[in-house]
């Protein structure tokens, strides 16, 4: 009987322990806001000559509310912390350029937009690995992969924050870039 008992107390105290368990949901909610980005202004053609860091002449991060009916709150404001950006390649070669974290401080206010200009989306010091290396003179001026004298990639920015009610947000764009000496 002694042993009923304990036996008994146990599962009650694992009962117990699972249902006050740390599952939170407080920050899995999604936000209230949803991010898009425009690109209404770029140079697609890129000189690896130039060693000119990539950008993007003009982009706008715009804020849209799920609810329109219940007004913005800066709650719904949003910072945004880091890019990602990975490129890979359309042209039929297999190796692309190495990916680039780079951290960010960006404020888009709920509703609302943040433009950039000139804004970088990935780094000239890039131009010297594999694959764009290639295209230099010194290391023969064409992509082994295709024997083409140009790369075309396309990066995928993905940008991440939060908003100012602590609510983590993201947002994908890609852009097509066409690289030669």
């Amino acid at each position: 009987m002694k042993r009923l008992w304990q036996f008994g107390a146990l599962v009650v105290l694992a009962a117990v322990a699972l249902g006050c368990g740390g599952n939170s949901t407080l920050n899995e909610d999604k936000p209230t806001v949803y991010l898009a980005v425009e690109i209404t202004e770029y140079n697609p053609d890129i000189s690896i000559s130039q060693s000119a860091d990539v950008t993007i002449t003009n982009m706008s991060i715009k804020s849209f509310l799920k609810n329109p009916a219940g007004g913005p709150s800066n709650a719904q404001d949003v910072r945004l912390t880091r890019w990602v950006v990975d490129p890979y390649r359309t042209d039929g070669g297999t190796v692309a350029s190495p990916r680039w974290v780079h951290d960010i401080d960006v404020y888009v206010a709920a509703g609302g937009e943040a433009s950039l200009e000139n804004y970088r989306v990935y780094p000239a010091e890039y131009f010297r690995h594999a694959p764009l290396v290639y295209l230099f003179p010194e290391n023969g001026g064409v992509d082994p992969e295709t024997g083409q004298t140009n790369i075309r990639q396309t990066l995928k920015i993905e940008i991440f924050g939060t908003t100012m009610g602590g609510k983590s947000i993201s947002v994908v764009t890609r852009v097509a870039f066409n690289f030669f000496y």
